[in-house]
This record gives C-alpha cells, structure tokens and sequence, in this order.
C-alpha cells in the first residue's frame, strides 16, 4: 500500500508554507527518531533534538506535484523565490553531469571478528549530508534498489523537532494522531533541489522540469 504523502499548504495570513508532519505514524515516510533510533513519540517525552526524517517525494505517479514539488509551486506563485534565483538554480542543475548513484557503491567491510561462529561483515553505505540551517539537513543515501538490479539515491530532509509548532510539543507525550507544522525556508527549498540535482540523472531531468513550470 503506498504511504500517503504529506500534506503542503498555503498559510495566507503569515504569508509562509506549512507542512504537518505526523509524530506517531512511524512506518509512513515521515518518522520520528531520537539519535538516529525510531522513538515511540505517544510513549515518551519529546525533546528538542528530536529529528524527523522525511523521504521526501517531488511527484505522484501521475505527475503531480506533491511535497518538494508543492513546495516549489507554492513559493513560485507567492513570489518567495524570484525569477533571478530560479533561472540560477536551473542553470546549476543543467550543468551537474556528476551523479551520486555512478560515482558511489554500496561497499562491504570484512573483518576478523567473530560472534557466535559467524564471521562479522560491515556494510557501509554513502551519504551526502547538507546542512541548510540550525536543526535542518539533507541527506542523501545510496541504497539497493528494492525491486530491480542495482542502487539507487534516496532524498531525506532532517529536521529538529524545536524547528516546529506548536511550541509546546516539547517534554510531553504525543497525542494520537497529533502532526506538527514546520516551514519550509527558500533555502531548505533551493537545497531540496541541489540534492535531487545530483542524486541520478533521473531525478535531475525531473528537477529541470519542474523548475521551468512542466
């Protein structure tokens, strides 16, 4: 079953973006974690440093724009980024012809050691991280490709749980169902693209698109 995408609205009275994020929805592309561990957020106190980790989409299998896609819709039309910045941006994803998912493999790590007869074996897998602004990152990951040969890129943004509202999700339980609101900066935005730009050819040609309004 698909999970459902997240939800990018237009707030017009603060004239910003809002995304609502869900805190106990742990195997939804949003998920919850605590120093890089899925945390129970209706069982446990939140706390400041808490990430959220989106693998976040830019369209849905008919070609509509849904989250970075909606994200960038939204801030063309209320002029939150200028034409001036857009035609750089496309200009610099045109010119990338270095791809994350061609220039790294997933490597595996011999060793010596042993645990219970069997001998221990890493597997280590390439990221490239961003960092945008105090409590929000982009990560990008090479992963095997689930149903066909091969790796592929995934994009994920990071961001700290004190980057959202209400305020008062901090030192409490969540409450069922409860989402939490961030907002997305033009350069949260701008490195959303940097990161799909360089993922895979693919996702490149898609960004290009979706800059110039197709």
């Amino acid at each position: 079953m698909p999970r459902p995408f997240i939800p990018v609205r237009w707030d017009p009275t603060a004239r910003r973006i809002l995304c609502d994020l869900p805190l106990t929805q742990p195997t939804g592309r949003v998920r919850l974690r605590r120093e890089g561990r899925p945390i129970a957020a209706r069982q446990v106190p939140l706390q400041a440093d808490d990430m959220f980790e989106w693998q976040i989409a830019y369209r849905d299998e008919e070609g509509n724009p849904v989250e970075l896609g909606e994200m960038l819709r939204i801030a063309v039309r209320e002029q939150l980024l200028d034409p001036h910045t857009l035609q750089e941006i496309t200009h610099w994803a045109r010119a990338q012809n270095k791809f994350f998912d061609e220039q790294f493999l997933i490597e595996i790590e011999d060793t010596l050691e042993q645990f219970a007869g069997f001998r221990v074996s890493w597997r280590k897998h390439p990221v490239l991280i961003r960092d945008v602004e105090d409590g929000v990152r982009v990560e990008i990951e090479i992963r095997h490709r689930q149903r066909a040969v091969g790796f592929q890129a995934m994009v994920f943004l990071l961001i700290a749980l004190r980057r959202c509202e209400p305020p008062n999700l901090i030192g409490r339980r969540a409450n069922p169902k409860e989402l939490a609101q961030w907002t997305p900066s033009p350069d949260a935005i701008m490195a959303l693209i940097r990161a799909f730009s360089v993922a895979s050819r693919a996702f490149q040609e898609d960004m290009i698109r979706l800059l110039e309004g197709r």
